[in-house]
């Protein structure tokens, strides 16, 4: 089994158990230079036998119809009737290798709907531009499993094992129970190596590999090592599997037929070309465009204004040939176009064959003058003054940063006031697609810079209790002499004192001043800041000063209890408090009674009593505790009265007649118990009922003098087990254990 770090993993209605690969590997990438030629993506992907693919492009035909490449048309994208060109008429995905294969369904529904090994281009956004090229190698299983179990899918590449569930086989006929898609490789932009480490390699070729074929652009033969329009077996794997199969509780199904793409690499590079303009100017006595290019001084150049190649022109596929000054720079231009065309595609051709033929396109724009780029130091005004080449349909022109010119005519003004200083140049865009950038030419001579005076801070103060952060809006109160100095900032944030809390910026006009968990004595923290204005100059420190309240203590108040001469449970915290809520609540320092007077335990919820072995006559054993809240304060010590009496003569009898919950809103239930002892002097009932969140006590209860005792209790946020009970007992030593009865 592999680990994978830059693995995609999308498992829709499955549970992956595993994957075991045979060394599938590639071997190399191309490492540039990117170009157009290929949408800037790598000419070649290279596998361990050597075998390298370029980026199917061609639309060289298949025998049995459609392309040699996988070529998918794409309305607004592209369209396959036309030339590729990036990026105008460019698809969003292409590739450099594809096998694929299906099974067809059986009576059963026991499908494989598609297996796909591939190297795969693509755009992070899906759309053709520059900057979003990746790449990645893509293993993807889809089978529809209407039988639950454990799967093992063998393919070319490896081995798969898959669990579905009874709900994921029944869903649809458990269409798609397996869904996987495994993509590797895709990185920062620019970076295609990613790839090598995929899931798959060797190249799959398919019986009878190689092929040839004609690409109708360019006339040249062209080969490759599969027809993805025709089935076929195919040789490569790695370890021989040059099948898929699936197999578990549904059966066996296996197919050796692939359709398999990939256009063995034609090592010539491409020929370079970079389209530096294309542009046109309109007036009155009509339109000329103009296509300035450059690329190696002994190749050839030529235009065209469509997609579409032309036919009957100075050169094939072009409609006019471009004029090469002998350095490598070329030009055309067309004096009166029929129509202004959005784009332009510039082919480069090497008259010896040793580079490729490479196309690409550039949007026509209009060429932008900016004829005044002027700042006057007199008013602080900044003008701009440009026109367009479009003098017939002028089009809007916008300075970057300072908003949109004013048309008179032709030419287009804008006057900015109140800058406060000249920008180095100034670029005015137009609507038509051009633009210009042009030095600003400084008149007259910046004022004497008066100097800067610091800001001045004051001293401020605030409140806040233990634990509870505050804000202070330290700057409210600084101020700055100087004119436009404003917004202040705060630096040099100092801390208070080890212990006494932290401060932290809050925006650049405020802190938090953050104090300790838990403050049980009156705190004050220091701590200091300075206020720093727009041009660097800061105060003198200004201090903080921050009171924090500390923790009040928990208040405990006196428990009285009574037992026959046995054991006595107290829930002493029933009737305590703390001021601020601070629970839970603690049973601390317990002292022990008198001696001869019984003993005292805690388990911090409730203290137990148990009374001498043998009482002979009526005492009351007195002891103290404290209560300590969740922060560690302490009560006053709080004083337990027992009354202890010597167990009767006779044993209790004692029953339970009631025992029933009421569920009520707003999370209440109200616990209702009541029965008969036989014992009414010195006695009392004690009940605790189970919840999802253990033993709930509900305290203790008299029994009175007619000897029916009952316990009604209403409490909030508990909640019932699935099946309560009730532990009863009695101060004489008498346990129930009863199922309570939902009301």
């Amino acid at each position: 089994m592999n680990t994978w770090s830059r693995l995609f993993l999308t498992t829709l209605g499955l549970t992956v158990g595993g994957f075991e690969l045979a060394q599938a590997d590639l071997k190399d990438v191309h490492s540039g230079p990117y170009t157009a030629a290929t949408g800037h993506f790598p000419q070649w992907y290279q596998d361990t036998d050597d075998l390298s693919l370029e980026l199917c492009q061609s639309k060289a035909p298949s025998p049995a119809g459609g392309y040699m490449c996988i070529l998918l048309p794409e309305p607004g994208l592209y369209d396959d009737l036309q030339p590729m060109v990036f990026p105008n008429n460019w698809p969003s995905e292409l590739f450099w290798y594809m096998a694929e294969a299906n099974i067809p369904a059986n009576a059963a529904g026991y499908e494989l709907e598609v297996y796909t090994a591939a190297i795969e281009a693509a755009f992070a956004l899906e759309v053709p531009r520059v900057g979003d090229q990746q790449s990645f190698a893509r293993i993807r299983i889809r089978a529809n499993i209407p039988v639950a179990g454990t799967y093992t899918v063998t393919h070319p590449y490896g081995t798969e094992t898959f669990t579905v569930t009874p709900a994921q086989a029944a869903d649809r006929g458990g269409r798609r129970a397996i869904n996987m898609t495994r993509d590797i490789g895709i990185g920062a932009p620019g970076v295609f190596s990613g790839a090598l480490t995929g899931d798959l390699g060797p190249f799959l070729r398919a019986t009878g590999a190689p092929f040839t074929a004609t690409n109708p652009e360019t006339n040249e033969v062209e080969t490759f090592i599969g027809d993805p329009n025709v089935l076929s077996t195919v040789t490569g794997s790695p370890n021989g599997n040059n099948f898929v199969e699936i197999s578990g509780p549904a059966g066996t199904i296996r197919t050796e037929l692939f359709s398999v793409s990939g256009k063995v690499f034609d090592s010539r590079a491409a020929t370079p070309v970079d389209i530096e303009r294309a542009s046109y100017r309109r007036t009155n006595l009509g339109t000329r465009l103009e296509v300035f290019a450059n690329g190696p001084e002994s190749a050839d150049f030529c235009y065209r204004e469509t997609l579409e190649l032309v036919t009957g022109g100075t050169q094939p596929a072009c409609l006019a040939e471009m004029v090469n000054d002998g350095a490598g720079y070329f030009f055309a231009h067309n004096p009166a176009p029929a129509a202004l065309p959005p784009f332009v595609v510039v082919t480069a051709t090497d008259p010896s064959g040793l580079t490729k033929p490479t196309s690409v396109s550039k949007e026509v724009t209009d060429v932008v003058k900016i004829g005044t780029a002027r700042y006057s130091w007199a008013d602080h005004s900044l003008t701009i003054e440009a026109s367009s080449s479009d003098e017939v349909q002028v089009p809007d022109l916008a300075a970057q940063g300072f908003g949109r010119l004013t048309k008179a005519g032709t030419l287009q003004s804008l006057r900015v006031t109140n800058l406060a200083q000249p920008p180095a140049v100034v670029t005015v865009k137009s609507a038509a697609g051009g633009s210009d950038t042009e030095p600003v030419l400084i008149v007259g001579s910046a004022p004497a810079e008066v100097p800067n005076q610091p800001p001045v801070a004051q001293n401020d103060s605030a409140s806040t209790s233990f634990g509870v952060p505050v804000t202070i809006n330290v700057l409210a109160n600084d101020s700055d002499a100087d004119e436009g100095d404003t917004p202040l900032a705060i630096t040099a944030l100092g801390q208070p004192g080890t212990g006494l809390g932290t401060v932290a910026l809050n925006g650049t006009t405020s802190v938090v001043y953050t104090p300790p968990a838990v403050v049980n004595t009156p705190l004050t923290a220091t701590f200091t800041y300075r206020a720093m204005d727009k041009r660097g100059e800061v105060s003198a420190p200004a201090t903080v000063t921050v009171t924090v309240s500390p923790n009040q203590p928990p208040v405990g108040l006196p428990d009285t209890g009574t037992t026959l001469g046995v054991p006595l449970i107290l829930n002493v915290l029933a009737n305590d408090s703390d001021p601020e809520n601070n629970a839970p609540l603690t049973v601390v320092n317990l002292t022990p009674p008198a001696t001869g007077r019984g003993t005292a335990s805690t388990d911090g919820t409730s203290i137990t009593y148990v009374p001498p072995a043998n009482v002979t006559a009526a005492f009351t054993a007195t002891f103290t505790y404290q209560v300590r809240d969740a922060f560690g304060a302490l009560s006053a010590p709080v004083t337990v009265s027992v009354q202890v009496n010597p167990p009767p003569a006779a044993a209790e009898n004692f029953t339970v007649a009631t025992a029933e919950f009421t569920l009520r809103s707003n999370n209440r239930v109200t616990w209702a118990l009541d029965g008969v002892s036989s014992i009414t002097t010195g006695n009392s009932v004690r009940v605790q009922v189970t919840t999802t969140t253990g033993l709930l006590d509900l305290g203790n209860v008299a029994v009175p003098a007619s000897g029916r005792w009952r316990v009604s209790v209403t409490t909030t946020g508990a909640v019932p087990t699935a099946t309560p009970t009730a532990t009863i007992t009695t101060s004489h030593g008498t346990v129930r254990t009863v199922t309570l009865a939902p009301r």
